[in-house]
Protein backbone atom coordinates (compact mmCIF):
# COMPACT_ATOMS: atom_id res chain seq x y z
CA UNK A 1 0.00 0.00 0.00
CA UNK A 2 1.38 3.35 -1.12
CA UNK A 3 1.69 6.55 1.37
CA UNK A 4 -1.24 8.41 0.31
CA UNK A 5 -3.81 4.58 1.27
CA UNK A 6 -2.03 5.39 4.96
CA UNK A 7 -2.67 9.20 5.15
CA UNK A 8 -6.35 8.88 4.23
CA UNK A 9 -6.60 5.77 6.81
CA UNK A 10 -5.15 7.69 9.47
CA UNK A 11 -7.67 10.84 8.34
CA UNK A 12 -10.98 8.53 8.54
CA UNK A 13 -9.85 6.95 12.00
CA UNK A 14 -8.98 10.45 13.48
CA UNK A 15 -12.48 11.73 12.25
CA UNK A 16 -14.47 8.39 13.97
CA UNK A 17 -12.45 9.26 16.94
CA UNK A 18 -13.01 12.93 17.56
CA UNK A 19 -16.93 12.08 16.75
CA UNK A 20 -16.82 9.20 19.03
CA UNK A 21 -15.02 12.08 21.78
CA UNK A 22 -17.72 14.46 21.22
CA UNK A 23 -20.64 12.37 21.70
CA UNK A 24 -19.53 11.10 24.87
CA UNK A 25 -18.90 14.85 26.31
CA UNK A 26 -22.31 15.80 25.07
CA UNK A 27 -23.67 12.72 26.75
CA UNK A 28 -21.72 13.84 30.06
CA UNK A 29 -22.73 17.46 29.58
CA UNK A 30 -26.67 16.16 29.24
CA UNK A 31 -26.52 13.87 32.56
CA UNK A 32 -24.90 16.85 34.60
CA UNK A 33 -27.64 19.00 33.47
CA UNK A 34 -30.47 16.62 34.30
CA UNK A 35 -28.87 16.30 37.24
CA UNK A 36 -28.77 20.01 37.77
CA UNK A 37 -32.63 19.94 37.19
CA UNK A 38 -32.33 21.72 34.17
CA UNK A 39 -34.64 20.69 31.24
CA UNK A 40 -33.49 18.89 28.71
CA UNK A 41 -35.38 20.84 25.89
CA UNK A 42 -34.44 24.32 26.80
CA UNK A 43 -32.16 25.77 24.05
CA UNK A 44 -31.09 29.01 25.01
CA UNK A 45 -28.77 29.20 27.65
CA UNK A 46 -26.89 32.06 29.34
CA UNK A 47 -22.94 32.59 28.92
CA UNK A 48 -22.64 32.60 32.72
CA UNK A 49 -25.19 30.22 34.41
CA UNK A 50 -27.20 26.98 33.50
CA UNK A 51 -30.50 28.33 34.17
CA UNK A 52 -32.68 28.90 31.16
CA UNK A 53 -32.89 32.68 30.11
CA UNK A 54 -36.27 32.51 29.50
CA UNK A 55 -38.76 29.72 30.91
CA UNK A 56 -42.51 29.70 30.40
CA UNK A 57 -44.58 29.89 33.18
CA UNK A 58 -47.17 26.95 33.05
CA UNK A 59 -50.64 28.83 32.59
CA UNK A 60 -52.78 27.27 35.83
CA UNK A 61 -49.56 28.97 38.17
CA UNK A 62 -50.72 32.43 37.18
CA UNK A 63 -52.43 34.24 40.39
CA UNK A 64 -56.12 35.36 39.37
CA UNK A 65 -57.27 38.43 40.71
CA UNK A 66 -59.14 37.81 44.20
CA UNK A 67 -63.22 38.10 43.29
CA UNK A 68 -64.91 40.65 44.33
CA UNK A 69 -67.31 39.31 47.01
CA UNK A 70 -70.20 41.54 48.56
CA UNK A 71 -71.45 41.85 51.93
CA UNK A 72 -75.09 41.02 52.53
CA UNK A 73 -78.01 43.82 53.43
CA UNK A 74 -77.60 43.36 57.03
CA UNK A 75 -81.36 42.75 58.16
CA UNK A 76 -80.99 46.09 60.48
CA UNK A 77 -78.97 48.65 58.55
CA UNK A 78 -76.92 50.79 61.73
CA UNK A 79 -74.14 52.91 60.08
CA UNK A 80 -71.74 55.66 60.77
CA UNK A 81 -70.86 58.40 57.72
CA UNK A 82 -67.43 58.82 56.92
CA UNK A 83 -65.22 61.40 54.95
CA UNK A 84 -62.96 60.69 52.33
CA UNK A 85 -59.97 61.82 54.89
CA UNK A 86 -61.72 59.76 57.51
CA UNK A 87 -61.50 56.40 55.19
CA UNK A 88 -57.89 57.16 54.53
CA UNK A 89 -56.30 58.02 58.46
CA UNK A 90 -55.84 55.52 60.96
CA UNK A 91 -58.94 57.09 62.57
CA UNK A 92 -60.55 54.86 60.04
CA UNK A 93 -59.14 51.87 62.26
CA UNK A 94 -60.38 53.58 65.29
CA UNK A 95 -63.87 53.84 64.39
CA UNK A 96 -64.35 50.10 63.07
CA UNK A 97 -63.37 49.11 66.50
CA UNK A 98 -65.85 51.21 67.96
CA UNK A 99 -68.41 50.04 65.39
CA UNK A 100 -67.38 46.45 66.32
CA UNK A 101 -68.26 47.38 70.07
CA UNK A 102 -71.29 49.38 69.84
CA UNK A 103 -73.27 46.96 66.79
CA UNK A 104 -72.48 49.22 64.01
CA UNK A 105 -72.88 47.59 60.64
CA UNK A 106 -72.35 49.80 57.95
CA UNK A 107 -70.45 52.42 56.88
CA UNK A 108 -71.16 55.14 54.05
CA UNK A 109 -67.76 57.02 52.52
CA UNK A 110 -67.41 59.60 50.59
CA UNK A 111 -66.34 58.73 46.83
CA UNK A 112 -65.40 62.77 45.68
CA UNK A 113 -63.91 65.35 47.81
CA UNK A 114 -66.27 68.66 48.71
CA UNK A 115 -65.38 70.15 45.11
CA UNK A 116 -66.13 66.81 43.47
CA UNK A 117 -62.93 65.51 42.70
CA UNK A 118 -62.75 61.85 43.01
CA UNK A 119 -61.04 60.56 46.09
CA UNK A 120 -60.06 57.73 44.92
CA UNK A 121 -57.99 56.71 41.68
CA UNK A 122 -60.32 54.86 38.93
CA UNK A 123 -59.61 51.69 36.93
CA UNK A 124 -62.24 53.65 34.46
CA UNK A 125 -60.47 55.98 32.41
CA UNK A 126 -63.42 57.89 31.43
CA UNK A 127 -63.64 58.59 35.05
CA UNK A 128 -59.58 60.11 35.72
CA UNK A 129 -60.52 63.76 34.38
CA UNK A 130 -62.86 64.09 37.47
CA UNK A 131 -59.67 63.11 39.54
CA UNK A 132 -57.00 65.15 38.06
CA UNK A 133 -58.93 68.54 37.95
CA UNK A 134 -59.90 70.56 40.91
CA UNK A 135 -62.48 73.20 41.50
CA UNK A 136 -61.81 75.24 44.79
CA UNK A 137 -62.21 75.32 47.86
CA UNK A 138 -61.82 71.42 49.81
CA UNK A 139 -60.21 70.12 47.04
CA UNK A 140 -57.30 67.10 47.24
CA UNK A 141 -53.75 67.05 45.80
CA UNK A 142 -54.25 67.18 41.92
CA UNK A 143 -53.35 63.77 40.87
CA UNK A 144 -53.00 62.12 44.67
CA UNK A 145 -56.07 60.95 45.76
CA UNK A 146 -57.24 61.38 49.54
CA UNK A 147 -57.69 57.21 49.37
CA UNK A 148 -54.53 55.74 48.53
CA UNK A 149 -55.61 52.39 48.58
CA UNK A 150 -59.23 51.30 48.21
CA UNK A 151 -59.23 47.78 47.81
CA UNK A 152 -57.64 47.54 51.18
CA UNK A 153 -59.82 49.68 52.76
CA UNK A 154 -63.20 47.53 51.62
CA UNK A 155 -61.42 44.09 52.13
CA UNK A 156 -60.70 45.57 55.49
CA UNK A 157 -64.57 46.52 56.12
CA UNK A 158 -65.83 43.25 54.53
CA UNK A 159 -63.75 41.12 56.90
CA UNK A 160 -65.50 42.56 59.98
CA UNK A 161 -69.08 42.16 57.97
CA UNK A 162 -69.47 46.13 57.47
CA UNK A 163 -71.86 46.49 54.72
CA UNK A 164 -70.09 49.46 52.63
CA UNK A 165 -72.33 52.17 51.16
CA UNK A 166 -70.43 54.71 48.36
CA UNK A 167 -72.01 58.04 48.77
CA UNK A 168 -71.89 60.11 45.30
CA UNK A 169 -72.84 63.30 45.54
CA UNK A 170 -74.15 64.63 41.94
CA UNK A 171 -75.81 67.90 41.42
CA UNK A 172 -73.14 70.30 44.06
CA UNK A 173 -69.95 69.57 41.97
CA UNK A 174 -66.77 72.16 41.09
CA UNK A 175 -65.18 69.19 39.13
CA UNK A 176 -67.91 68.72 36.72
CA UNK A 177 -68.00 72.30 36.15
CA UNK A 178 -64.48 71.95 35.22
CA UNK A 179 -64.26 69.17 32.59
CA UNK A 180 -67.47 70.27 31.47
CA UNK A 181 -68.61 73.95 31.46
CA UNK A 182 -71.11 73.43 28.90
CA UNK A 183 -73.22 71.51 31.13
CA UNK A 184 -72.62 73.38 34.64
CA UNK A 185 -75.19 76.27 35.98
CA UNK A 186 -73.47 79.63 34.48
CA UNK A 187 -74.27 82.93 34.94
CA UNK A 188 -76.09 85.33 32.00
CA UNK A 189 -72.08 86.45 30.92
CA UNK A 190 -71.15 82.44 30.47
CA UNK A 191 -69.15 81.97 33.40
CA UNK A 192 -70.08 79.31 35.74
CA UNK A 193 -72.92 80.47 38.62
CA UNK A 194 -71.71 79.32 42.47
CA UNK A 195 -74.26 78.72 45.61
CA UNK A 196 -72.77 80.46 48.76
CA UNK A 197 -70.38 78.17 49.23
CA UNK A 198 -68.31 78.93 46.37
CA UNK A 199 -69.21 75.30 44.78
CA UNK A 200 -70.69 74.52 41.19
CA UNK A 201 -73.56 72.75 40.31
CA UNK A 202 -74.50 70.83 36.98
CA UNK A 203 -77.54 70.88 35.25
CA UNK A 204 -79.77 68.12 36.44
CA UNK A 205 -80.94 67.46 33.12
CA UNK A 206 -78.13 66.98 31.50
CA UNK A 207 -76.93 63.87 29.90
CA UNK A 208 -72.96 64.17 30.31
CA UNK A 209 -74.18 64.16 33.97
CA UNK A 210 -76.10 60.89 34.08
CA UNK A 211 -73.32 59.27 32.33
CA UNK A 212 -71.07 60.37 34.82
CA UNK A 213 -73.19 59.11 37.69
CA UNK A 214 -73.67 55.83 35.69
CA UNK A 215 -70.30 55.16 34.98
CA UNK A 216 -68.81 56.11 38.82
CA UNK A 217 -71.60 53.92 40.46
CA UNK A 218 -70.86 51.01 38.35
CA UNK A 219 -66.95 51.55 39.44
CA UNK A 220 -67.50 51.85 42.92
CA UNK A 221 -69.47 48.31 42.82
CA UNK A 222 -66.92 46.95 40.42
CA UNK A 223 -64.66 47.99 43.11
CA UNK A 224 -66.35 46.61 46.28
CA UNK A 225 -68.95 48.99 47.26
CA UNK A 226 -71.97 46.80 48.34
CA UNK A 227 -74.66 50.00 48.11
CA UNK A 228 -74.51 53.25 45.77
CA UNK A 229 -75.76 56.46 47.40
CA UNK A 230 -76.48 59.24 45.75
CA UNK A 231 -76.67 62.66 47.38
CA UNK A 232 -77.87 66.04 46.03
CA UNK A 233 -79.67 64.85 43.55
CA UNK A 234 -81.92 68.21 43.14
CA UNK A 235 -81.71 71.81 42.08
CA UNK A 236 -79.53 74.15 43.76
CA UNK A 237 -81.32 76.29 46.35
CA UNK A 238 -78.33 78.28 48.17
CA UNK A 239 -77.08 81.28 46.27
CA UNK A 240 -78.70 84.06 43.67
CA UNK A 241 -80.65 81.37 42.31
CA UNK A 242 -82.77 84.30 40.06
CA UNK A 243 -79.54 84.46 38.21
CA UNK A 244 -79.17 81.12 36.83
CA UNK A 245 -78.63 80.27 33.58
CA UNK A 246 -79.49 76.58 32.82
CA UNK A 247 -78.12 75.56 29.82
CA UNK A 248 -80.16 72.22 29.14
CA UNK A 249 -83.00 72.68 31.54
CA UNK A 250 -86.43 74.49 29.87
CA UNK A 251 -88.42 76.69 32.60
CA UNK A 252 -91.00 75.48 30.80
CA UNK A 253 -90.80 71.90 32.31
CA UNK A 254 -91.38 71.34 36.21
CA UNK A 255 -88.84 71.12 38.40
CA UNK A 256 -90.17 67.94 39.67
CA UNK A 257 -90.44 66.35 36.24
CA UNK A 258 -87.09 67.04 34.99
CA UNK A 259 -85.56 65.61 38.48
CA UNK A 260 -88.32 62.21 37.81
CA UNK A 261 -86.37 61.86 34.56
CA UNK A 262 -82.87 62.20 35.96
CA UNK A 263 -83.91 59.49 39.05
CA UNK A 264 -85.52 56.96 36.19
CA UNK A 265 -82.43 57.92 33.95
CA UNK A 266 -79.69 56.54 36.78
CA UNK A 267 -81.76 54.31 38.95
CA UNK A 268 -83.45 52.07 36.30
CA UNK A 269 -80.20 50.65 34.67
CA UNK A 270 -78.53 50.10 38.00
CA UNK A 271 -81.59 48.41 39.46
CA UNK A 272 -81.24 46.02 36.25
CA UNK A 273 -77.95 45.80 36.87
CA UNK A 274 -78.51 44.15 40.35
CA UNK A 275 -76.83 47.05 41.71
CA UNK A 276 -78.51 48.34 45.28
CA UNK A 277 -79.07 51.92 44.79
CA UNK A 278 -80.82 54.55 47.50
CA UNK A 279 -81.03 58.30 46.96
CA UNK A 280 -80.84 60.89 50.03
CA UNK A 281 -83.43 63.26 50.01
CA UNK A 282 -84.52 66.31 51.56
CA UNK A 283 -86.41 65.32 55.36
CA UNK A 284 -89.71 67.58 54.17
CA UNK A 285 -90.34 65.27 51.15
CA UNK A 286 -91.69 63.07 53.80
CA UNK A 287 -94.59 66.10 54.29
CA UNK A 288 -95.14 68.02 51.31
CA UNK A 289 -95.53 66.90 47.77
CA UNK A 290 -94.84 70.19 45.85
CA UNK A 291 -91.20 69.35 44.91
CA UNK A 292 -89.98 72.06 47.88
CA UNK A 293 -88.58 74.05 45.07
CA UNK A 294 -85.76 71.34 44.07
CA UNK A 295 -87.58 69.44 41.91
CA UNK A 296 -88.00 66.31 45.29
CA UNK A 297 -90.77 64.33 45.88
CA UNK A 298 -90.79 61.11 47.48
CA UNK A 299 -93.63 59.33 45.34
CA UNK A 300 -90.86 60.19 42.00
CA UNK A 301 -87.85 58.27 43.49
CA UNK A 302 -89.20 55.04 44.47
CA UNK A 303 -90.18 53.32 41.51
CA UNK A 304 -86.13 53.59 40.59
CA UNK A 305 -84.41 52.80 43.97
CA UNK A 306 -83.97 50.04 46.79
CA UNK A 307 -83.73 52.35 49.10
CA UNK A 308 -84.71 56.22 50.17
CA UNK A 309 -82.28 58.33 53.07
CA UNK A 310 -85.07 61.01 53.70
CA UNK A 311 -82.80 63.56 56.30
CA UNK A 312 -85.09 63.85 58.67
CA UNK A 313 -82.53 65.93 60.72
CA UNK A 314 -84.69 67.82 64.02
CA UNK A 315 -82.17 70.54 63.87
CA UNK A 316 -83.02 71.46 60.19
CA UNK A 317 -86.48 72.29 60.94
CA UNK A 318 -87.93 75.66 61.11
CA UNK A 319 -89.34 76.81 64.86
CA UNK A 320 -92.68 75.90 64.85
CA UNK A 321 -92.51 72.79 62.58
CA UNK A 322 -96.07 70.39 63.52
CA UNK A 323 -95.94 72.64 66.77
CA UNK A 324 -92.72 72.49 68.29
CA UNK A 325 -91.30 75.76 69.57
CA UNK A 326 -87.70 74.34 68.85
CA UNK A 327 -88.10 70.95 66.57
CA UNK A 328 -83.88 70.35 67.98
CA UNK A 329 -85.18 68.96 71.43
CA UNK A 330 -88.08 66.73 70.15
CA UNK A 331 -85.79 64.24 67.83
CA UNK A 332 -88.08 61.20 68.65
CA UNK A 333 -91.42 63.19 67.82
CA UNK A 334 -90.10 65.34 64.62
CA UNK A 335 -89.00 62.02 63.25
CA UNK A 336 -91.89 59.63 63.87
CA UNK A 337 -93.80 62.38 62.95
CA UNK A 338 -91.73 62.26 59.32
CA UNK A 339 -91.94 58.83 58.87
CA UNK A 340 -95.48 58.32 59.51
CA UNK A 341 -96.54 60.76 57.17
CA UNK A 342 -94.08 59.38 54.53
CA UNK A 343 -95.36 56.02 54.70
CA UNK A 344 -98.97 57.45 53.93
CA UNK A 345 -96.63 58.16 50.64
CA UNK A 346 -95.36 55.06 50.21
CA UNK A 347 -98.19 52.98 51.26
CA UNK A 348 -101.53 54.93 51.50
CA UNK A 349 -103.79 52.24 51.47
CA UNK A 350 -102.14 49.79 54.52
CA UNK A 351 -100.41 52.08 56.63
CA UNK A 352 -102.22 54.58 59.15
CA UNK A 353 -100.75 57.61 60.66
CA UNK A 354 -100.26 57.09 64.38
CA UNK A 355 -100.36 59.31 67.02
CA UNK A 356 -96.87 60.05 68.62
CA UNK A 357 -95.91 58.44 72.29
Amino acid sequence: MNDSFWTSKKFIVGVVVLLIFLGALFLSIMSLRAQRGVPLDVRTVSNTSDVPSAVEIPQDTVEEPAPIIHVPLPVEVRGIYWTAFTAATKRADELIVYMKKTGLNAVVIDLKMDNGQLAFLPNDKTLVPYMMKSGGAGSGSAGKPAIQDLEGLLKKLADDQIYRIARIAVMRDSAFGVVHPNAALQYAGGSIWRDKTGSAWADPTSPELVTYSLALAREAYARGFDEVQFDYVRFASDGKISSIVYPTYKSTELKVDAMKRFFQAVGEPLKREKIPVSFDLFGLVCMANDGLGIGQRLQDVLPYTDFVSPMVYPSHYANGFQGFANPAVYPYEVIKISLDHALQIVLPTKIETSTVK
